[in-house]
């Protein structure tokens, strides 16, 4: 009796602790903006279109986003990539103004998103997904040479 104890304790563990152990992370997949749900001052007139793909990698996510704009010289498509760890640690990020950024969870479903320049930290993004998992809100603060700005962006998962 005393050897089934231990046993059945493991097993309990195991079965409480496996849905867990095999969660998908919910930040997966392509996010498409809904621009007209979304807030951005200053107001981004030029903002037409913007893409979200997140992708496993090395224990972490690779991040992929790609945005339209259209304006006086026409229209632009720029692709900001980076792959990071939920770990807090710094790591380059592509054709941004940022040099680079962190990520770090929150929660199952809350990521945060630190971007600096030159070391210094002057951007902060939280992603938060939908309870069902079909929305991504991103709210963004930041200052880049002395101009404040912030947004909130709604995402739907496609």
């Amino acid at each position: 009796m005393r050897q089934v104890a231990p046993f059945f304790l493991l097993l309990v563990s195991l079965l409480v602790a496996s849905p867990m152990l095999g969660q998908k992370d919910s930040l997966l997949g392509t996010w498409v903006l809904n621009r007209g749900s979304s807030d951005f001052m200053p107001e981004n007139e030029t903002l037409q279109s913007r893409t979200m793909l997140f992708a496993a990698a090395e224990n972490g996510v690779k991040c992929t986003i790609t945005t339209v704009n259209e304006g006086g010289n026409g229209r632009t498509t720029i692709d900001n990539t980076y792959v990071a760890r939920y770990d807090g640690k710094d790591v380059p990020i592509d054709s941004s103004a940022l040099d680079t950024v962190a990520l770090k969870r929150i929660d199952a479903n809350t990521v945060e998103r630190i971007g600096k320049i030159r070391g210094k930290q002057v951007e902060t993004a939280t992603m938060k997904i939908s309870a069902d998992g079909k929305v991504l809100t991103v709210a963004t603060t930041g200052s880049i040479d002395g101009r404040d700005y912030r947004s909130t962006q709604i995402f739907e998962r496609q």
